[in-house]
């Protein structure tokens, strides 16, 4: 194997969710003006590796120009956790995310490391029957960056085993840190944030072949 561990994100990486999550946000703020809403949309989809709590920190003071309180801001994300249960439900996994992941299991470590809540990533993870395939799981409000220190500590790995895979700059940025080669997973229909430097691929049908070193090298 060339990589002993995997960090995948989970938003378009393992399920196909980024637009449901931000089409969530449009449903919180439906009864806004439209150029907000839209400003909100926007905002989104240039920070997929940001947490809700900071996306709506933003929306409410920058998009918005108002104060936001403590129970303002739960409401806000009890809301859009409501709209989200119902879209991660019926969301597909991106493809060849399940072979992978089912495939590689006991052959290398396997961690989910997300800006969606842990309770959240735990319930989507046991209810596609996966959870048993990771050796860890960690979301908001843990940093991608101190969970990736963490899996290279507990793993006891150097950074060029490990491959982290994700669809947002936070956990590139993660990565790059840290000397740990990326995958960028970019969508056929989504615009492409990384440089050009960096290998990308669609979905995950490749993985199973980067991971046992059949494929050109990773930039890192």
């Amino acid at each position: 194997m060339k990589y002993e561990s995997i960090i995948y994100d989970f938003d378009g990486v393992i399920l196909d969710t980024v637009a449901k999550k931000i089409n969530a946000f449009l449903d919180v703020y439906r009864t806004e003006d439209q150029s907000k809403i839209n400003e909100v949309r926007a905002y989104a989809e240039a920070n997929g590796g940001m947490s809700r709590y900071e996306k709506f920190k933003y929306f409410e003071s920058v998009i918005f120009k108002r104060s936001l309180s403590a129970t303002r801001l739960d409401q806000l994300c009890s809301d859009y956790r409501a709209s989200v249960e119902i879209g991660v439900a019926s969301a597909r996994f991106i493809e060849g995310a399940l072979n992978a992941i089912t495939t590689l299991q006991g052959s290398v470590a396997q961690h989910v490391v997300s800006a969606a809540p842990e309770d959240e990533l735990e319930v989507a993870l046991i209810d596609r029957g996966i959870k048993g395939c990771f050796k860890s799981i960690a979301g908001a409000p843990k940093s991608k960056l101190s969970e990736f220190r963490r899996i290279l500590r507990e793993d006891g790995i150097e950074p060029q085993r490990v491959l982290a895979i994700g669809d947002s700059l936070a956990e590139y940025n993660a990565a790059l840190e840290l000397g740990i080669p990326f995958l960028a997973i970019v969508a056929v229909d989504v615009s492409d944030r990384f440089p050009s430097s960096v290998r990308k691929e669609p979905d995950l049908r490749s993985l199973i072949s980067h991971v046992r070193g059949t494929e050109n090298d990773l930039c890192y």
